[in-house]
């Protein structure tokens, strides 16, 4: 579950951060805390068959259509756009919880993920998502690269770049609610900014990104839980906290680069 997520969130921060986006995964994941609250206000109080995780998928799945929607107005800035159903899941999301009385499972698990309680149909659904995720990337790649660097030139040129929007806004809300048992509702905004944004600062084109991405979200995965089960911390803080180090290295490593070059620079003889 740990690799699958690592995969699927590396290649969605990509074209996250290159859209400047980078806050959608705090709404998306937020609006999905209302879903599953939904979900499970539904099912325990008024006895609804509803599993939680599809009416959080439903409700995720419309919020990232309001989202994007809401975005490409001219009428409303991206991170308003993000924070209002940031705020909207949020706050209804603790509105049923406390009608509820806590729903009576361990929120905590929700908020922060436990790997530990994963079954296999997570596993299977996640890595569903994955295959679908890639054949898309795979499929519409030359479109999806046109759209995230220059899209007004790429929407002059024919392509319906609202398409693309949408897509990449839905399948990042369907990963959102396929990572929450992992790393949790809080945490998961981070697996979805940090790979990619590691990786720009050492790639030098957007192969070499699409490529270092995953392998820094697979390491900050792998080493964070590895970390957790020798401290006994939350694995999805951990993870988040390893990537975070791992940002730091790379970002240090390039400034003490850039000042040697520069150094060196001046001290050559003309």
């Amino acid at each position: 579950m740990g690799v699958i997520i690592g995969i699927l969130s590396s290649i969605l921060s990509i074209f996250i951060v290159l859209k400047r986006l980078s806050l959608i995964g705090d709404g998306l994941s937020h609006t999905a805390f209302g879903g599953l609250s939904l979900g499970y206000f539904l099912s325990i109080v008024y006895f609804v068959d509803i599993a939680p995780i599809w009416a959080g998928t439903i409700v995720v799945v419309l919020g990232s259509i309001g989202i994007t929607k809401a975005i490409r107005s001219t009428k409303i800035s991206g991170d308003a756009a993000v924070a209002l159903f940031l705020q909207l899941g949020l706050a209804s999301g603790i509105m049923l919880l406390s009608i509820s009385r806590g729903f009576g499972f361990n929120v905590e698990t929700l908020l922060f993920g436990d790997i530990l309680l994963v079954n296999l149909g997570q596993i299977l659904v996640a890595l569903g998502v994955l295959a679908a995720t890639l054949a898309l990337v795979f499929i519409f790649y030359k479109e999806l690269v046109y759209t995230t660097f220059d899209e007004i030139q790429a929407r002059a040129s024919g392509i319906r770049t609202w398409v693309f929007d949408y897509m990449i806004s839905i399948v990042t809300g369907i990963a959102v609610i396929a990572s929450i048992p992992i790393v949790g509702v809080l945490v998961i905004s981070s697996l979805l900014v940090l790979p990619a944004l590691t990786s720009i600062q050492i790639a030098r084109s957007f192969r070499q990104t699409l490529i270092l991405s995953p392998i820094f979200g697979l390491t900050s995965v792998v080493f964070g839980l590895l970390l957790s089960l020798v401290i006994y911390s939350a694995a999805g803080a951990t993870i988040v906290v390893v990537g975070l180090l791992m940002f730091a290295i790379v970002l240090g490593l390039n400034k003490f680069k850039s000042a040697t070059v520069s150094r060196t620079n001046r001290t050559v003889p003309r």
